[in-house]
């Protein structure tokens, strides 16, 4: 049936609501810069696409006919709520200075945000975001909100501020023209009577091409499955709820995990014992496959199946993000999580306690440290995979790290990552190898465990985006002059491997530290003496504290080939330790 917004909102009976297996606020900067841009370039209509509504049937008595439950088309509601929200808070404050117009103030509360006879919102959002979404929207309080508990609630602001601040630039023209092309906005509404309706109608309508993610997509399908494969109306009824309180808990966790949700659900995928692991590349593809592939009678039971595991994997995400155990903590640092994550999912769908979980994440730390360190293509992925795909019950991380350790040593075609990767910590290149600064931060870290130095002073995410690797002799010789600098000799020509640079010490680990950009930039080429006060300052990293140590004479101190040599040794040595296999 073809509307209009205001004549979607025109019954003063009728509300909306988004239910809890829908997808919280989720527009971001761009969607709504782009409205604004179609307000600003139309001319007379604009169409706002299609909702399809649900009877909500759990309304209280006597009003459940009037509130609709939105199965399609909530971003765009949603958003038509926060403009006439801002809409109005914009209008008022140009009356209260004195200005005029034709929209009637008291109209877009009455029709769009609040039933001013019964109080009573006319849209309500999840949950989760409702009350705020009240007190921001509807209420427009617009308090300080230090910390939002979801990232829906956080969209939810940045759309009213960037709505508020194009508004506040326009003319009173523009405003009442833009308030009567959301106002009239043509659209098309379909409703259904029950949750069979709806998810026959959502399947059929949203699995054809539309711009989805795949997540959304494999909603769509379980529930286009359920309703030919389900049985009665009443067997039916009760698959969909149940996928509907699956989908609810996962809707909660996107909006708490940084990882996009279709990333979780490859993963997910890849954990499963369905699935070829690493080797599976069309994760939409392959789940459909897999739930329609055996008896058509027992489809059901393996949607609802997956879509559990699905659940609880958002989960998993949730805690290796927050985890604060130090070997989670150095896995999320180093940067392979989507080697590391299937195998995480796989070990807790199958009842791997938290201190195996930490155990599995010090394995994969220290496998893919050393697939790193090598670099190449040696495809340490397919070697993994062998072990992703392994049957797993409760023994499966002690599985795994047995497995592993064993090819590790002993098995020819690992070799690439054995312990004779760890040579290439001894190379007189080291500089730009790719895990330089996660290396010299776990040095660092190991350096703190020794002096009790606290390493929670320095967050690593901020040091390594804000750090710059210092070569303590400098690349370029200061005044073409080092030795008088306070600098061993650059090129040695009668006994080569005495140079720093005919050596090969220069860009080795021994000559390498971890220092901020700033700190950088602001001793430079300096004479040695003075960089070493530089390094005595507090606050810094203990890697730079400890540099006087490895000077011959630290009344005349000298950083040439010895003192290199000697921290180059101690790093080295450190670094074999850390990722020794026995500590597995």
């Amino acid at each position: 049936m073809e509307t209009t917004i205001r004549k979607l909102f025109s019954d003063q009976d009728r509300k909306f609501r988004i239910p809890a297996y829908q997808r919280a606020y989720s527009w971001e900067k761009e969607h709504i810069l782009q409205l604004i841009q179609d307000l600003r370039d139309a001319s007379k209509d604009y169409y706002l696409g299609h909702f399809l509504f649900e009877q909500d049937q759990t309304a209280a008595k006597g009003s459940a006919a009037n509130t609709l439950l939105i199965i399609d088309g909530q971003q765009r509601l949603t958003t038509c709520i926060i403009f006439f929200s801002s809409l109005y808070q914009e209008l008022t404050k140009r009356k209260n200075a004195g200005g005029a117009g034709s929209i009637d103030l008291e109209d877009i509360v009455h029709i769009y945000l609040r039933d001013t006879r019964k109080g009573t919102q006319k849209l309500e959002t999840v949950v989760d975001d409702n009350n705020f979404f009240a007190d921001e929207v509807i209420d427009r309080k617009h308090a300080l909100q230090p910390a939002f508990s979801t990232k829906s609630q956080e969209r939810i602001r940045d759309a009213r501020v960037l709505f508020s601040e194009a508004l506040s630039k326009a003319t009173l023209a523009d405003l009442e023209r833009w308030h009567d092309l959301v106002s009239n906005a043509k659209c098309t509404e379909y409703r259904v009577a029950d949750k069979i309706g709806a998810a026959r109608i959502f399947a059929f309508q949203n699995d054809r091409g539309k711009s989805l993610s795949d997540l959304e997509k494999l909603k769509s399908y379980f529930m286009l499955q359920v309703y030919l494969h389900g049985g009665a109306a009443e067997a039916q009824a009760e698959h969909i709820e149940y996928l509907e309180r699956e989908i609810s808990t996962i809707y909660r966790q996107i909006v708490r995990v940084n990882l996009g949700e279709d990333v979780v659900l490859r993963y997910c995928w890849q954990a499963s014992s369905h699935s070829k692991g690493f080797d599976s590349d069309k994760t939409l593809d392959e789940v459909k496959a897999y739930v329609t592939g055996g008896s058509t009678s027992d489809i059901c039971e393996r949607i609802k199946g997956f879509i559990t595991e699905l659940a609880r994997s958002f989960g998993f995400v949730e805690e290796v993000e927050n985890s604060p155990a130090t070997e989670i903590k150095n896995l999320r640092y180093l940067n392979t999580m989507a080697l590391a994550y299937p195998f995480l999912i796989r070990a807790r769908l199958h009842g791997a306690l938290t201190k195996s979980v930490e155990r599995l994440a010090s394995l994969l730390e220290n496998v893919t440290f050393r697939a790193l360190l090598r670099g190449g293509r040696a495809g340490i992925e397919s070697r993994l995979n062998d072990y992703l795909t392994t049957a797993a019950d409760e023994h499966y991380v002690e599985t795994l790290v047995r497995g592993i350790v064993h090819d590790l040593r002993n098995n020819g075609w690992w070799r690439y990552w054995s312990d004779e990767v760890l040579e290439v910590l001894d190379s007189g290149y080291f500089y730009k190898n790719r895990v330089d600064n996660y290396l010299l931060w776990r040095y660092e870290m190991y350096l703190s465990s020794k002096t009790g130095y606290s390493v929670s002073k320095v967050n690593y995410g901020n040091l390594i985006s804000n750090e710059s690797i210092e070569h303590i002799a400098p690349q370029t010789e200061t005044n073409g002059d080092p030795v008088a600098n306070g600098y061993g000799l650059y090129e040695d020509a009668e006994n080569a491997e005495n140079g720093i640079v005919s050596g090969e010490w220069m860009n080795c680990l021994g000559n390498l530290m971890l220092i901020s950009r700033s700190h950088n930039s602001s001793i430079g080429n300096k004479p040695f003496d003075a960089k070493l006060a530089s390094y005595g300052q507090d606050n810094l990293l203990s890697q730079q504290k400890e540099i006087v140590c490895f000077v011959t004479d630290q009344s005349k101190p000298v950083w040439d080939k010895a003192a290199i040599e000697r921290r180059h040794g101690k790093i080295v040595a450190v670094a074999k330790t850390l990722w020794s296999l026995d500590n597995l």
